[in-house]
């Protein structure tokens, strides 16, 4: 395809490296799940984590040893454990799952001028966080292919000069897979295109994607377009 490349999921790899600790029976303490961002230092190195809620906090000890691009940010599915000493919090890092973070672009833009691909998905979950529209997909796969994931952007109003609705439609191309197991995407999508500093006070993003109905026919699912998810901005 041309221009922008659309995000792959290849499911017997992480985009980030993951490395096991200890002995694979290692003892997991109460460590939480979530979506988060992670910045990284210099030397690629993690260095921050930055839940959707809550205070940023350093990263003490990376149990992964990932690394990503030198002094960059990346969204991901992270095992982690808030701790203290001396009154001064930080995070350990004990697994990192990289997130497909698709930039919508308009059809008329690459890669969408070739044709937008809806492969039916099912939504296991879907929230607002961090800036972010982020789901977790349901797939019907064999395993042996990759799977492509974009976010067309479908309508843009401005509503007012504060605020502004979105409609986004999920690309989705399964690239012939067989449907045999059931396996999860997780998709973070990023929102701050659509925010002006100092202006925006509010996005409406309505979002749409293609699954089955009971007599397994692919169909469009619009439950997500209304009333949609309001992301309230702060900081404007």
């Amino acid at each position: 395809m041309r221009g922008l490349k659309l995000h792959i999921i290849c499911f017997w790899a992480l985009l980030l490296t993951v490395t096991a600790c200890g002995d694979d029976e290692y003892y997991y303490p109460s460590v939480q799940l979530e979506f988060v961002t992670v910045e990284a230092g210099a030397d690629g190195t993690l260095q921050r984590l930055i839940p959707d809620k809550g205070e940023a906090l350093p990263i003490s000890k990376d149990r992964t040893g990932s690394t990503i691009a030198s002094n960059s940010s990346r969204r991901v599915l992270s095992n982690y454990e808030k701790v203290s000493s001396g009154g001064v919090s930080s995070a350990v890092i004990y697994a990192v799952q990289s997130l497909v973070a698709p930039e919508p672009k308009s059809r008329n833009e690459d890669p969408y001028k070739d044709g937008v691909v809806t492969d039916p998905v099912d939504v296991t979950s879907i929230w607002l966080g961090g800036g972010y529209l982020n789901m977790i997909l349901n797939l019907k796969v064999k395993g042996d292919v990759q799977h492509v994931f974009g976010m067309v952007e479908e309508e843009v109003i401005e509503e007012t000069p504060f605020e502004t609705e979105v409609t986004l439609l999920l690309y989705h191309n399964a690239s012939g897979d067989l449907e045999w197991y059931n396996r999860r995407a997780y998709i973070s999508v990023p929102l701050a295109k659509y925010v002006k500093e100092g202006q925006t006070k509010k996005v409406t993003v309505r979002f749409k994607y293609y699954t089955y109905d009971k007599a397994g026919n692919k169909v469009e699912e619009d439950k997500y377009m209304e009333p949609g998810f309001d992301y309230v901005v702060s900081g404007n």
